[in-house]
């Protein structure tokens, strides 16, 4: 559940997606708060990069490629219905006593309910929220990768993350992505978490990529795999045109 301040930021959030923009008077009466304490929060929001503020008031910065805040995204995690889809039909390449990375996205983050039925797992992650529910909900051993921890966003990556990755093989390993086009594969708004997956990789047998379909046709500035490293794509709808002899598609 989040608290009161996720909440309303969340609402702001909502509400500027649907407007792109809105004035502090605006804010005021959809959130019932004061006018400074809507001016913090939208400092908070312009620091994480999902709006941009004006004068008087704010706007979405590209609506199509909003990164909201993680939190924010767990909050609603049981309502995204696709994602839940997606790992669902995941769940069918998994089986007993394999070795797995599992990324910290939600998408990656709906498999958690669904490992329990499993017996011996080892399961390695860059997510600490994704590793406390793993710990919690199945009987899995657990690792998390060392590194560095991304503010606002329950994620390691950097240099000693991917280093610590290259010390596993495992059997297969689930990432989610920002973007996914037919031309640039994979791809990630951060070259931490871009380089976690190229290392993620590198050290499985086998890639499954769990993407929904609005990510289709978009890309973002860091690739974390070519369409010829995935050897799954598992999507909630058929990827239009897409005919790779060597990927196994999922919907």
């Amino acid at each position: 559940m989040m608290n009161p301040l996720e909440s309303r930021q969340n609402e702001i959030i909502n509400f500027l997606k649907i407007n792109q923009f809105a004035s502090i008077h605006e804010l005021k009466e959809l959130v019932n708060y004061s006018e400074a304490t809507i001016k913090r929060d939208l400092v908070d929001l312009e620091n994480d990069g999902l709006i941009r503020r004006t004068r008087g008031g704010a706007m979405i910065i590209d609506n199509e490629k909003i990164d909201v805040p993680y939190l924010m995204k767990i909050a609603q995690l049981d309502e995204d219905k696709n994602k839940k889809y997606v790992a669902e039909l995941a769940e069918g390449l998994i089986k007993d006593d394999m070795i797995l990375f599992i990324d910290s996205s939600t998408t990656c983050l709906h498999l958690v309910n669904l490992l329990a039925k499993f017996d011996g797992l080892r399961i390695i992650t860059n997510g600490l929220l994704t590793a406390v529910m793993l710990s919690e909900f199945t009987n899995a051993q657990i690792s998390v990768l060392g590194g560095s921890i991304v503010p606002k966003r329950a994620t390691i990556n950097g240099s000693k993350a991917f280093a610590d990755v290259l010390n596993y093989n495992v059997d297969i390993a689930f990432v989610s992505c920002r973007g996914f086009s037919l031309d640039y594969g994979a791809t990630e708004t951060s070259e931490g978490e871009a380089l976690i997956k190229k290392a993620f990789r590198k050290q499985a047998q086998k890639v499954a990529v769990l993407v929904t379909h609005d990510k289709f046709d978009s890309k973002y500035m860091y690739q974390s795999m070519d369409l010829s490293e995935i050897d799954y794509l598992i999507s909630d709808k058929e990827i239009p045109d897409l005919h790779p002899k060597k990927i196994e598609t999922i919907y």
